[in-house]
């Protein structure tokens, strides 16, 4: 393996964009000459049930429709409700791709969403991903331990920090708690977590 830094990567010296006003490292994408959107699959309803709006195989179809309209301008989709149940369930885990949203030719959903990200590019589209990295919810796989690591932030009587309200229409909603950015850094857990989705999926070359 090459351990060389690249000259397009930041040294980690501290970087003042005040004085250059440009970024440390050039922007992987042209946002000013792209046309950016979130399209919205999957929204979680009670007892672990989900409404479906675009499954991967139907964003494919919306993707060419855009750029038969768009004369194959760039552009980036990110996907809202991948994920689990739908939209905003289970965070602050990213590990489960949405099993609903799964081609029939496909062995799993997280295969069906790499095909998507792959033929996006055949489309002028770069497709990546709506995700949170802010809240906890107790019925995340990662609620018992960020929990007993102090990474969901507490008050001064040891309680939860309550944050942001995830609304249902169609059944009751679901409290959200506040993750510790700094204690996440400090256990790994944060690493591990952007380590993984980076794994699973294609999100380098997404670029985004």
């Amino acid at each position: 393996m090459n351990t060389a830094r690249s000259c397009s990567e930041p040294s980690g010296d501290f970087y003042d964009w005040r004085k250059t006003g440009k970024p440390e490292r050039p922007y992987i994408h042209r946002y000013h000459q792209t046309l950016v959107m979130k399209m919205f699959l999957a929204e979680k309803e009670p007892n672990g049930g989900c409404k479906i709006h675009l499954t991967f195989e139907q964003v494919l179809e919306v993707i060419q429709r855009l750029d038969a309209v768009t004369l194959g301008m760039p552009k980036i989709v990110y996907l809202v409700g991948w994920q689990h149940d739908g939209h905003d369930s289970k965070y602050p885990d990213w590990s489960t791709v949405n099993p609903r949203l799964k081609r029939s030719e496909d062995a799993t959903s997280l295969d069906s969403l790499r095909w998507l990200m792959d033929e996006g590019f055949a489309h002028h589209t770069t497709v990546s991903l709506h995700i949170n990295m802010f809240d906890a919810t107790e019925d995340s796989p990662l609620w018992r331990e960020y929990l007993e690591k102090d990474i969901v932030a507490k008050d001064e009587h040891g309680d939860p920090i309550p944050g942001e309200v995830f609304g249902s229409r169609v059944g009751p909603d679901t409290q959200s708690y506040q993750i510790s950015y700094a204690r996440e850094w400090e256990t790994g857990c944060v690493e591990r977590r952007i380590d993984g989705l980076l794994e699973m999926l294609p999100i380098r070359r997404a670029g985004t």
